[in-house]
Order: structure tokens, then sequence, then C-alpha cells
């Protein structure tokens, strides 16, 4: 049987005395399933102060807790619409996340950056290197392509981030999940050289936004594919394992979390032991990753920052299943994860309101 437990952290509740203040930073698109919880972890934060929270230019001033009451509780902050006044402000800030349409943050990072403050990127805008292949993958060239190669991409548990540096590309979510199942696999030579992972991800329905969209509307949505073999997400789950891959995305209808089974073939020779004492070795250092002995449930990390990955091996067959949130791992946490490495700040700062499933 399963129990809940808390967060184990090292957090205090002030600033550390070598802070004359808590850092100062701007949210903006607020208003979004990811931006809301970025505010929520911001909020309960103690190293961070949350000075402004904007939504988009046509929107109108909201209080935040209209918006997600359970995340916002008694908090009197209005979510506000974005200007180009809102640059001064950003100027005073040392720190931005930006949880934007891609079209949207691609043009407005570059536009903080010369204003001195670090950029957290949510969307895919500054997740590629190559301008080409930045433009196939999402549709429109980009409108700077001199700052791609300055973007730190931050998978927390598989990056070296730079803390000098002021971009840095937050992953999608499917590559989040994908990539932390297969690489420890992929970089440690264990797969057979002519394999080609097989990745099957369903996500809950927020994974598509706030907007309106009947497609994706809970009371329409049953189990279904889609993106097959043209999935955004693949050539950046390829650039990240260096490797092909066949990924098949699913909807499902639930509110939040992705599930991914992973399957690729093994060398010959290679122990289900050997497996296991490499995921052990890649991850024993990472708090937010756990390696369960039972395939993974969404609800076992719907509502925190964890990723549970479960192996199996059988012959020269590898599954490996990975469970995330996909607006806290796969998007809102990971940001926090990187801002607090990015300022020395301890690995589970702002996460101490969360709780995870102990097996």
């Amino acid at each position: 049987m399963s129990k809940s437990i808390a967060v184990s952290t090292n957090t205090v509740e002030n600033p550390p005395s070598f802070m004359a203040k808590k850092a100062r930073v701007m949210v903006l698109g607020a208003s979004g399933y990811s931006g809301c919880e970025l505010l929520r972890i911001l909020h309960n934060h103690a190293y961070f102060d949350v000075v402004a929270a904007f939504s988009s230019e046509s929107s109108k001033p909201q209080l935040w807790r209209e918006i997600a009451a359970s995340a916002a509780g008694s908090s009197d902050l209005l979510i506000q619409p974005w200007s180009q006044n809102s640059y001064g402000l950003a100027a005073s800030c040392d720190a931005v996340f930006l949880a934007l349409p891609h079209e949207v943050s691609a043009t407005i990072a570059a536009q903080l950056l010369p204003l001195g403050c670090k950029v957290f990127d949510l969307s895919g805008a500054y997740r590629f290197k190559d301008p080409e292949q930045f433009g196939e993958t999402y549709g429109f060239a980009h409108p700077h392509p001199e700052l791609l190669g300055d973007a730190q991409y931050a998978l927390m548990e598989l990056a070296n981030l730079d803390s000098q540096g002021q971009l840095f590309a937050i992953p999608g979510c499917y590559p989040t999940a994908a990539t932390l199942a297969l690489q420890p696999a992929c970089e440690s030579a264990l797969l057979a050289p002519a394999s080609v992972p097989t990745i099957t991800a369903i996500s809950g329905v927020s994974g598509a936004g706030r907007g309106a969209n009947p497609r994706t509307s809970f009371c329409e949505v049953s189990v279904q594919a889609y993106g097959v073999l043209s999935h955004r997400h693949s050539p950046e789950i390829v650039n990240n394992l260096g490797t092909p891959v066949v990924f098949t995305p699913l909807l499902g209808p639930y509110k939040r979390g992705i599930l991914a089974t992973c399957v690729a073939q093994l060398r010959k020779g290679i122990s289900a032991d050997q497996v296991h004492q490499v995921y052990q070795a890649r991850y024993q250092d990472h708090p937010f990753i756990r390696l369960v002995q039972q395939p993974p449930a969404i609800d076992h990390v719907a509502g925190t920052p964890f990723c549970h990955l479960y192996i199996a091996v059988q012959g020269q067959n590898l599954v490996v299943i990975s469970a995330i949130d996909n607006l806290l791992k796969g998007a809102a946490s990971q940001a926090i994860q990187a801002a607090n490495h990015v300022f020395g700040f301890p690995r589970h700062a702002g996460f101490s309101g969360f709780i995870r499933e102990e097996s």
C-alpha cells in the first residue's frame, strides 16, 4: 500500500542572510494552465518575489484567485494585460518566466534580454539550435535566429547549465517524459545499433491549453492518436537522444499528466541488472526522479514535480515507462528547477507544499 508523504526539503521560510531581498520575477502568460502553476510555485517560494503577472494584450485585468482559486488562495495578485509599457517593469526584475505561444515568446524574449533579466521560456521558441530545423518544426521562420545558439536547453537532470547565461529553454512535456526514460540507455550504449525506440505517450487535455477547442473539450475527447509521425516534439526527442525514434502521442480524457511507454532493443549480452545499475547511477543524485518497482500511474505524479520511471527487461527487449505531470515536470516545475539552479537556490525551494506517493 502506498502512502502520501511531504516532500523532504532544506528550504527555509525566509531568504538566506546573504540576500538583502528576494529575487524579483515576472510571469507572462500567467492566466494559462502552466502560467498558473508557475505562480503557485513562486507564490510559496522563499527566494522569489512575484512583482507582476501578465496575460495577453487583448485581455482584461483579472485577479489570479478568480482564475485559479485553489492555487491562489487569498492572494490579491492581479493578472494584467501585457503592453509595451510593461518592459520598464521587466528592467527591474531579475528573471522573467514566459508561458506564451511560441511565436510570441520568440519576439518578447529577444526584447527582454537587453534589459538584463534572465528569461525562462516554457515555449518551443528556443529549444533548437538550427534555425532551419526550427522553421520546419514550428512552421515559421524564427525572428531572432541569432539567439538560438545562446539559449540553454534546461532538461534539468541531463543539463549542465551555465548560470551566467540569460536565456533558458524549458523542454516540452513529451520530450521530458521520453528523454528521461531513454537517455540513460542511449548514452550508455545499452541499445542495439539498429534499435529504433518506439515511444507511445498519452497526455491529459490540459496539454492543449486553456483556450476553448471542441477537439480537446473534456466532454468530446476519447483516447485517440494524433500527430502520427508528424508531431512537433519528435525532432526535439531525436535531438535529445541522438537517435531516430517512432513517437506516437495520444490524447486522453483526463485533466493532467503524461504516461509514456518507451520500447527499445538492447545489445546482446546486456542483462536486466546492468540496465538497472545504469539507471540507478544516472539518477541517484536527482531527487525529482524516482525509479519505481511497479508500472506508474498518472495519479502517482499528478500535482507533483516528480518523474516516475519503471524499467522492465525481457531478453533484448527494454521497456521503460515514464510518468510526469505535463504542467509541472513537463513545464512549470522544471522552469523553477532551472531558476533555482541558475540563482544558486536549494533544489527543493518552492516545492515544500507538494506531496508525492511513496511505494
